[in-house]
C-alpha cells in the first residue's frame, strides 16, 4: 500500500497531532476492513493475536512533513451560525511523506482470507482504503499467497518486535523505536500494546534469537 501522504495518530497526542512512522496494528485492521467492506465496529475481534497477526516492510525512505490543516473549533458550537468568531483554527499536523509499506497478513479465519484475496486479486475494495485518515486514499497491489515457514535465520526484511529478538546494531543503518497499539476490543480500548524497532531506509536487520518466518523470498516478523 501506498500514498503521498499517511498520518497514523499517536494516542498520547492532542493539540497537535503527531503521526507513527508505520500503520498500527489497529490501522491495519481498519485497512483491512475497508477494503472486504466490514462495518463499523464490526470487526474487532476477527483481529485479536489469536486469530489474527499483521508483519509490515517498509518499501521507501521514512519521511515526515508538518502541514497546518483549517478544523472547526467544535468547543465554541457544532454549527457555523451559532459561533460568532471566526470558528476555523490552523492545527500542525505530522504526516509521513511519500510512504510505501508491504503488508502481509496471517490468520486463521478462512473467510476472512478468502474475501481479501479475492478483493486484492481483482484490485477491488468496498470503501476507499487510506492510510490513517479518510482524505489520504491509498492504492494498493496484490502480492501473493505464499506457505508460512518456521524461519532459521537470516536478515529481517520487516519490522521487528524489539521483544522477540535482539537487535545487532550495524552501520549504514538508521534505527527507529516506536509502542504502537496492536489491536483493540469492542468498546475501542487498546488490549496489546508492541514495542517495535524498524530501519528508516527500508533496509534488513540483523537479530539474533529471533522468532521470524519466511514468506516466500522474505524473513519477517509478525506484530
Amino acid at each position: 500500500m501506498w500514498s503521498d501522504y499517511a498520518h497514523f495518530r499517536k494516542i498520547e497526542t492532542t493539540t497537535s497531532p503527531l503521526t507513527y512512522s508505520i500503520p498500527t496494528g489497529t490501522a491495519l485492521a481498519g485497512m483491512v476492513s475497508a477494503i472486504i467492506g466490514s462495518s463499523r465496529d464490526s470487526y474487532y475481534e476477527r483481529f485479536s493475536p489469536t486469530n489474527t497477526r499483521f508483519a509490515i516492510r517498509i518499501l521507501s525512505k521514512l519521511k515526515k512533513a508538518r502541514i497546518n490543516l483549517t478544523l472547526i473549533d467544535t468547543s465554541r458550537g457544532f454549527r457555523l451560525g451559532d459561533i460568532d468568531e471566526n470558528p476555523r483554527t490552523l492545527i500542525p499536523f505530522e504526516f509521513m511523506k511519500d510512504t510505501k509499506y508491504r503488508i502481509y497478513l496471517w490468520t486463521k479465519d478462512e473467510n476472512l482470507r478468502e474475501t481479501l484475496k479475492m478483493f486484492l486479486e481483482k484490485h477491488r475494495s468496498y470503501y476507499t482504503p487510506c492510510l490513517g485518515l479518510a482524505g489520504l486514499i491509498a492504492e494498493f497491489s496484490y502480492v501473493g499467497e505464499f506457505e508460512l515457514k518456521k524461519s532459521k535465520g537470516g536478515p529481517i526484511h520487516s519490522v521487528a518486535r524489539r521483544d522477540r529478538g535482539k537487535l545487532i546494531v550495524e552501520e549504514n543503518r538508521r534505527y527507529g523505536l516506536e509502542n504502537i497499539p496492536v489491536w483493540m476490543n469492542r468498546e475501542r480500548v487498546v488490549q496489546e500494546y508492541a514495542e517495535v524497532v524498524y530501519e528508516a531506509d527500508g533496509k534488513t536487520m540483523t537479530f539474533s534469537d529471533a522468532v521470524s518466518y519466511n514468506v516466500g523470498p522474505e524473513n519477517v516478523m509478525f506484530i
